[in-house]
This record gives C-alpha cells, structure tokens and sequence, in this order.
C-alpha cells in the first residue's frame, strides 16, 4: 500500500502511537518530515577491516562470524555481554552492556557486520559494539554502502530510523518536486527535490549526500525567503505611510551631545532618516554590539519624527530599562522642545491617567514605556513612529499590537545583542538592515578573567581596591532566593551575607526582578549618585543601568548564563574610558562549560560572541529569535550555510517582485505552500 508525503508516520509499518510520539520529538510528524530528516554524517561501510587491522580506540566496521555462545558478566550493577566472533583468521570478542538479551541473540554461524570502538588489550581484541545487523537475511539495512547516522532520542534506535526511511522510500507514492522553480534550479546547479530526498539517505558518495543536503537546505531557505518577501511586499504595496522629512534633526541633535557622533551613528542616522522620509512605511533593524550607542540614532528619529508634528513611541521590556531611556532621551529631547513622557505598570495610576489623556491630546511627542503601551486605554493622536528596543525580548504581535495604535507608523527594531548575518536575514529578512560596527573613541575592551568558588576572596580584594579607587562595581547572581541547589548563588542572602562577612565596609545596594518598582529605582538611583558602591543583582541589570564610574562585575554562577547574557551583562560596566574589569565565577567542572566561558575571556566583539553563540546553542536561543516566529529549520544550517542563504534570498525576492500574486505557473507550487507556511510557521 502507498503512502502519501503530507501522510503522519504512524501510516508506516511499525510505527504505533508511542513510537509517533518519541519521532515527534525530533519533528518527525509526517512522512514528508522523516524523508526530510537529515543525517548528522554517513559512515563509509562500503568496505570492512580484517581483525588484524584493527586499531586501539578507533571505530571499526568488520564482518565476522559468531563463533561460540554468549555470555553475560555482572559488574556492580552493570551487566557486560560477550560474544565470541571470527573473521576466518582472528578471534575478536563483541561486548554489550546492559543488554543481556544479546548473549541468545546471534546463535552460532550467525554472519554478522559490526561497528564499534576497537580495543586492543588482553590476548585478544574486542569491540564495544554500537551497531550491529544479520548478514545472513534479507533484512540488513547498512552493509556495504555509505550509512546515514541520524539524530534520535530516547526511544529510537539508528536500525529503528534507516528502517522507517527505507520502508517511506520503497512506498512513497509521489515525491513532490519541491517550490524552487526548474529554471532557478538550473541556473544554480541543483539537483531536483526527489533526486535530493532519495539521495539524502542513500548516497553513492560523500559529495552526492552533501550535494542532496544543499538542495534541501536551498529549499527550506528559499521557502522562508519568500514568505519574508511576501510579508514585506504586503506592507510596502499600501505606499500608505506617513513621510517624516529629515529636516535639520541630524545637526539639532549633535548641536545638544555632549560627544562627538562616531561615523557609524552619523551612518546608521542618515540611512533612518531616508527610509523616514519615504512615503512607504520604514521597517529597520538596528543592531550593534554593547555601548556602540543605539539610544542616540533612536533619538534622531525620534526628534524628525517631533519637527514633523507626529507622535513616536519607544517601547522597551523592562522599567529599568524604561526610565533610563526616559532620563536619556529627555536630557538630549526636551532643551530641543520635545516632550517626552513615560509610562510604565509601576507609574502611579493618577501619574499615568496625564499621560494616557495627554497622549489622546497629542500634547505629547515621544512616549517611553514598556508593555503597558499595549493597553487598549492607551490612544495616540498621531502615531508615525514605532521604536522597540531590544526587541528579541517581544513577539511579533506585541509589536503589531503597538504599530496598529497608528496609521501605517515606521517601525525601527533595535538590539544590543549583535546578530550574526545570517541570522539577522533569516529572523529579519523582511527588515533594512543597519549596523552600528563602531565603538565610541577611546573604549577599552573588558578584562575578563574565569575563577573558581575558591578565589572568591581575592576577587572581593580586587572590588574593595577598584572602590578605594572612587569605582564602583557590581555582583550578578542567577537567583532572587535560594533554591533547593546549594550550589547556586541567590541574590538575597548573598547580599546579606556580603554586607555582613565579606564587605562589610562597602556601601551595599540589592536590585532584582521581584522588588517593588518604586524600591528598586530608589537603589538604582542611589548607585546612579555614587550613594552605593557595589550592587548585588540579578540579570534585570542585564538592560538598563548605565553608570559610567561602575568599572567592575563579578558574575556567580556564570555557567547559568548564555555567552550573549553574559556578553551583555559586562557591557554595564564598559561605560567610560577606564579600564573595566569582568570576573567570571563558576566551579563547573564540565570540560564543554569551562570552554563556552572561555570564549568571554577571549574574546570582545559581540558580533563574534554571537557566532559562537549561535554555532554552540542554535538560533532559537541566542536572540529569542524564537519570538519573532522563526521556524525551526531542519535542514539548512545558518553558519555553514551562509551562501545558500544569500543566493536562496536574492532568488525568493526577485521571483516575488517579479510576481508578486505568485499566479505565474513556475510560482504555483510556491504559492501553495506560503499559504500553509505563513499560517503554521511563520505565525505573523
């Protein structure tokens, strides 16, 4: 009986409802998903090894012989099976653990192919066996060819996996041919989607598999590339926005600084003003490494936005964050003649009625707030300009929600945590994309040095020096309280167990995520005024607290953060042309941990922290990209795949401005599937 692509995999032989349940795991739902399920390598099992060949330590693949019964060794608690097997010249002893059902499995005579790691000690070899498959049937799966090694989970085997994949390929009534149009596939050399599929799994060579991958992983991209030129195509086509004219915003703003722009702000704030003064709404993303100033090419739009007599509101994640921007943007803003407001939950409620009310009025030009700008009370007399900061922190419809306050505003997402290229054109291809690649004049890279529990002390010392220096410092925890761990530092009793044991003679602050609003602008005001020296805190300081004299941080716990947290957590104290100090603690003893953490200590630039990040940890969580409604690709990889992105992208965006309806018949495929795509992946 056939099977159809778009068929779930319980369709298949074998597959019943808990099996289902362990393939959904890895995504597999559907045939279509399992014959889409890319191998993480083959293993060449074209030809074997004769026993004497072997090597200690290294994996082998050898066919042999059982040659006596097998046998089963307790060992504490772990069961150790033994086969002896034969390849005609040499014994080699096969070894299991904990699966004693192997010592009946393999009667004698049984030909066998067996891969595992090798170990030369004793009289004889053995093997500790990772797969093993019947020779002497009609069922082995992987002999003598290249063999795909999958990914699983618990519950799966690779035999379970090369089975189903064989069993979709020998039933699967129709391959479907894919969205790419055949002229594109022929101008960029790839193969047609079901010579990919069936290549995938069963490759004759190791360029064919990774021929079959590139085409998938072409596929998966120009199908994403083209649901984003779609989306941006939808929103330009209105030519309904409103036009901000750069007027003199530039030169009024740098006439208020304090500072002298650096040539990528002056950059990034010309390129803002274009997309402002077009009549199509601007949709931008503004990203650059910590301190590179985002705050200042935000308030030159904001102020265009002023002159032109519209309303702009900047929406930011937490009230920290909120009131800093406040604060910023009103020192720079309001000598120019521009009311700006806040409005946050914590406002007190008559404080926030004025604004709410002033808002509708239009008495106010620029508003700062957080989610509470999402309000359904909250209406604006003009609304033209939309700003969300650190906008990985919002999802896409929070920002629509905010956008559609306004007829058609433009839209500038920013983000203090850099986003490798790729990601940025996957995650926000349907947005211009500025970067602010420049750090202010005379900024020192953060020393940053890992510690163990044990050095706690001199790290306390080096704290109370850089304070006696007129510095001021502050230590991260991963906790607001203890939890049942031991282990990990909470903020709460640390700080007490500071102000009372280690720094005692320190002015001490304590700011997290769980305090009332009004007692944690108090403290951070404090820190602001020099009142408190060292403020003991949770990552809520991640975003929003920028004190020049603070120069050092010391981070508990570091294990607990990602490398772009903990990036951005020492930016706070990168703020000035003083030397600034990062202090890293952790007492993991984790090869893989202590090398995540050594890539802070290495390294400075946020761009390439993001790279790391990105490679060790998958996109969904290095930028909460997962928010913005980035499907989970399965195929394409968006660090070694950064050609096929660029070509699938310049390929998906010609064939919608050329087509825009998708009603020529090369694009019917792709119309069909962007109306399930945008709808079940792309969640706009």
């Amino acid at each position: 009986m056939h099977v159809q692509w778009d068929w779930p995999v319980s369709a298949l032989r074998g597959v019943g409802d808990k099996r289902a349940a362990h393939l959904a795991k890895i995504g597999i739902r559907t045939v279509g998903d399992l014959l889409t399920h890319c191998p993480l390598r083959y293993e060449d099992r074209r030809t074997t090894q004769a026993l004497g060949e072997l090597v200690d330590g290294q994996t082998a693949c050898v066919e042999v012989q059982v040659c006596g019964p097998g046998k089963i060794v307790r060992r504490g608690r772990r069961r150790i099976v033994t086969v002896p097997a034969t390849d005609g010249t040499q014994t080699v002893t096969l070894v299991w653990f904990n699966q004693p059902y192997r010592a009946t499995q393999f009667p004698r005579g049984s030909r066998l192919l067996v891969t595992g790691r090798s170990q030369l000690r004793g009289r004889s070899p053995s093997i500790v066996v990772s797969e093993v498959e019947r020779l002497d049937n009609n069922e082995h799966l992987s002999a003598r060819r290249l063999t795909a090694v999958y990914p699983l989970t618990a519950g799966l085997s690779q035999r379970l996996v090369r089975g189903l994949v064989s069993q979709a390929l020998e039933r699967i009534e129709r391959i479907p041919p894919g969205v790419v149009p055949a002229t594109t596939l022929k101008r960029r050399g790839l193969m047609t989607f079901e010579q990919a599929v069936r290549m995938l799994h069963l490759p004759a060579s190791l360029h064919d598999a990774q021929q079959a991958r590139r085409r998938l992983a072409y596929e998966e991209l120009y199908l994403l590339q083209a649901c984003l030129a779609r989306y941006r195509s939808s929103i330009k086509s209105s030519a309904d926005g409103i036009r901000i004219p750069a007027g003199r915003a530039a030169k009024e703003l740098a006439g208020v600084l304090p500072f002298t722009l650096t040539a990528a702000q002056e950059r990034v704030i010309a390129g803002i003003l274009d997309y402002l003064a077009s009549a199509e709404p601007a949709y931008c993303l503004v990203h650059g490494d910590v301190g590179s100033g985002k705050t200042v090419v935000a308030a030159a739009a904001l102020l265009a936005t002023a002159r032109a007599g519209h309303q702009a509101a900047i929406m930011v994640p937490t009230e920290l964050l909120a009131e800093q921007h406040h604060e910023r943007l009103s020192r720079m803003l309001q000598p120019l003649g521009v009311r700006v407001a806040l409005l946050t939950g914590g406002l007190p409620r008559a404080a926030a009625a004025e604004v709410k009310r002033d808002l509708q009025a239009g008495c106010i030009n620029v508003v700062v707030g957080t989610h509470a700008l999402l309000q359904s009370n909250v209406t604006f007399a003009d609304l033209a300009l939309v700003i969300v900061d650190e906008q990985h922190r919002f999802g896409v419809r929070q920002r629509a929600a905010l956008c559609s306050k306004g007829r058609q505003p433009h839209v500038i997402v920013m983000s203090a945590t850099p986003i490798p290229r790729t990601l940025a054109l996957t995650a926000y291809g349907d947005f211009d994309i500025l970067v602010l690649d420049e750090l202010p004049p005379g900024r020192k890279p953060v020393y940053t040095k890992l510690l163990l529990p044990c050095d706690r002390r001199r790290a306390y010392d080096f704290i109370i020096r850089r304070v006696q220096e007129g510095q001021q410092g502050y230590i991260v925890c991963p906790l607001i309280k203890q939890a049942a761990s031991q282990y990990l530092v909470a903020a709460e009793s640390y700080y007490h167990h500071l102000a009372q044991q280690e720094l005692p003679d320190l002015r001490l602050g304590l700011v997290h995520g769980a305090m009332a609003a009004d007692r944690r602008r108090q403290v951070v005001a404090q820190f602001r005024r020099g009142e408190v020296d060292v403020l003991v805190a949770t990552s809520v300081l991640e975003v929003g607290v920028d004190v020049p004299s603070a120069t050092v941080m010391m981070v508990e716990n570091a294990e607990r953060f990602g490398l772009a947290q903990l990036h951005q957590l020492r930016g706070r104290v990168a703020r000035s042309r003083r030397q600034a100090y990062c202090l890293l603690v952790s007492g993991s003893d984790n090869p893989q941990v202590i090398d995540r953490l050594q890539v802070l200590v290495r390294c400075n630039d946020g761009f390439e922290i993001a790279r790391e990040d990105l490679r060790r940890r998958g996109p969904g969580e290095i930028t909460g990209v997962r928010q913005h409604g980035l499907p989970n690709l399965r195929i394409a990889d968006l660090l070694a795949d950064t050609r096929t992105l660029a070509q699938a992208r310049r390929d998906a965006f010609a064939a919608v401005a050329e087509d825009p309806a998708l009603q020529l018949p090369q694009h019917a495929a792709l119309r069909r599937a962007l109306q399930r795509y945008s709808l079940q992946q792309w969640a706009l």
